[in-house]
């Protein structure tokens, strides 16, 4: 075990710094970081030379290169043009509420599917097998964007029962922390509602295939012969090896949670680090971009050894591979 877990670490060491390297490169190979503040008749050139020399754009790429993995290892990810501050601070700002979102969001969808996905499974072939697949291919060919405008337009413009945007009122005055609560979920139910939909339509179809070709095994057939309880041989034999393969795919939604429900904030102008990204892509924020995708990188990889850890425990034949 100690073995596997030390491997495991090196390894994820390595892809991250091949990772930031590749940031590295193809972030220069964009073109020039201050290109937005040249093609500005209202910044003089004296002062784009000052922010080139202020992050080390002059110097030789070797240098700047040191210079980069430096400052992320000690988390200074450069200064956000767009919003005149260190873009550590400004994803620090945005990402409680991307969290607050997405982690209950990730959680429920998961749990969704995974009681939808073994119980269709094992009822594969009837009406309500049937029904819930229809449905899930349904939904996952519906992109989020839509799937918000829709609910956007339905239950905040035809029928006004949710708010249109924000995650607050704008202005608004709160006697206590519950009535700002109270308010925060009356904006919030209609971004998060879209993502668990949309996510348990998704990770439905992987559980429930991944179950119906469990049940197919011979240890399945040797545990129903044996005259074990439906229960006992659907969850405790197939469910468990059945939800493997969607592990890797069960983590890696919150190994993505830097990078928000970039569509969905954006539809529901809901400030979180998706729409932040959303705002760096549009207003050519070199910093901030690069930033986010760095944070990206890491919570994947970091996440991906999470879910290394997972596999040991759940199939222990990892352990000896």
């Amino acid at each position: 075990m100690r073995r596997v877990l030390v491997r495991r670490a090196i390894t994820s060491l390595i892809t991250f710094f091949i990772a930031i390297s590749l940031v590295f490169v193809i972030s220069r190979l964009t073109g020039d970081p201050l290109s937005e503040l040249i093609e500005n008749p209202e910044v003089a050139p004296e002062t784009v030379e000052a922010l080139r020399r202020a992050f080390g754009l002059d110097k030789p790429l070797y240098v700047q290169y040191i210079n980069f993995i430096q400052s992320t290892l000690v988390g200074q990810l450069g200064y956000s043009i767009n919003y005149k501050r260190p873009v550590f601070d400004v994803i620090m700002e945005k990402l409680p509420y991307t969290i607050a979102l997405l982690i209950p969001a990730i959680t429920l969808s998961n749990y969704f599917a995974y009681r939808l996905g073994v119980e269709s499974g094992w009822r594969r072939g009837k009406k309500f097998d049937i029904s819930i697949t229809s449905v899930s291919l349904f939904i996952r060919a519906t992109p989020h964007f839509w799937l918000a405008i829709v609910l956007l337009y339905i239950f905040g413009v035809w029928l006004g029962i949710f708010p249109i945007f924000g995650a607050v009122t704008a202005g608004a005055e709160y006697a206590s922390i519950w009535d700002w609560l109270k308010d925060y979920l009356w904006h919030y139910f209609l971004p998060v509602s879209v993502i668990v939909i949309r996510a348990t339509g998704a990770m439905f179809l992987y559980i429930r295939n991944s179950l119906v070709e469990t049940l197919g095994e011979d240890y399945i057939t040797t545990a129903v012969a044996k005259g074990l309880p439906e229960k006992i041989v659907l969850y405790k034999h197939a469910a468990r090896n059945a939800l493997l393969p969607a592990v890797t795919v069960m983590g890696l939604r919150y190994a993505f949670i830097i990078d928000g429900a970039v569509l969905t904030e954006t539809v529901f102008s809901y400030p979180g680090t998706g729409r932040l990204v959303y705002e760096a892509i549009v207003y050519r924020d070199f910093f901030l971009l690069q930033g986010a995708v760095i944070i990206l990188t890491t919570s994947v990889i970091f996440v991906n050894f999470i879910i290394d850890l997972i596999y040991l425990y759940l199939d222990p034949r990892v352990r000896y591979r």
